[in-house]
């Protein structure tokens, strides 16, 4: 199956020693030899009803939810396609553009406990909890840099605590130019002798331009994908 050939099992063993982490992140066959180990890092999930509890008892639900909306190509699913879209500069980046972004980064969800609705927002406890699994996740999986969905406040704000209660230290600086009614924020961490970028965006479920994204993750972020990019269809 395709699925298991994008996937990379071998930290597997590294997160099951983590009761911390619930549910395993999806990690791309290409990741561990990228020369640029990037991390997508989403949100939150929503438990959507029958099957829901079943599957993220599981260790392997966040990866069926990643197979079910990433990896199935032509779903619409605006928080991954969107993504896609900023990152090829490309309206409809073909299904070997997808493949190639999937294999390459790793996705993880920060927030590690469902949310009962689309209308529930994630506490700040939640947050800081999984800012400092993120940060254990970073430094087992030598992550260089991630793409993070949302700009909320306290987002940012448990980021701030999550890195100082660790040590760590950090430069902050939100990026000049704005992209429609939100400013990206650029966050540089030294943590054990190494360096993680984080580039924070709008969150690309909604409301999210990849026109206008496109290039602040260009400059900020790049990606050395599996494959080298190849034409897309762009449309005005």
């Amino acid at each position: 199956m395709e699925f298991e050939n994008l996937l990379d099992p071998s930290f597997d063993a590294a997160f099951a020693a983590r009761p911390s982490l619930p549910w395993w992140p999806w990690v791309g066959s290409k990741f561990s030899t990228s020369s640029v180990r990037t991390m997508v890092v989403g949100e939150s999930v929503y438990n959507w009803g029958e099957g829901f509890d079943t599957r993220y008892k599981q260790t392997d639900g966040l990866r069926e939810t990643h197979r079910r909306h990433a990896l199935n190509y032509r779903r619409d699913s605006p928080y991954v396609r969107n993504i896609e879209r900023a990152i090829y500069r490309a309206s409809k980046p073909s299904e070997k553009q997808k493949r190639a972004l999937w294999s390459t980064v790793a996705y993880h969800n920060l927030v590690l406990q469902p949310l009962m609705s689309i209308k529930k927002r994630p506490t700040y406890a939640q947050y800081l909890n999984g800012w400092h699994e993120f940060f254990e996740l970073s430094h087992l999986m030598a992550v260089d840099q991630a793409i993070v969905y949302g700009l909320e406040p306290k987002k940012v704000d448990a980021l701030v605590e999550a890195i100082r209660l660790r040590g760590a230290s950090f430069k902050q600086s939100r990026l000049p130019a704005k992209v429609g009614r939100t400013r990206p924020r650029l966050v540089t961490i030294a943590d054990d002798g190494r360096a993680l970028k984080l580039l924070l965006i709008r969150h690309p479920s909604a409301f999210f331009s990849w026109r206008q994204w496109a290039p602040v993750i260009r400059e900020h972020l790049p990606l050395q994908l599996a494959v080298a990019d190849e034409a897309a269809v762009v449309t005005a």
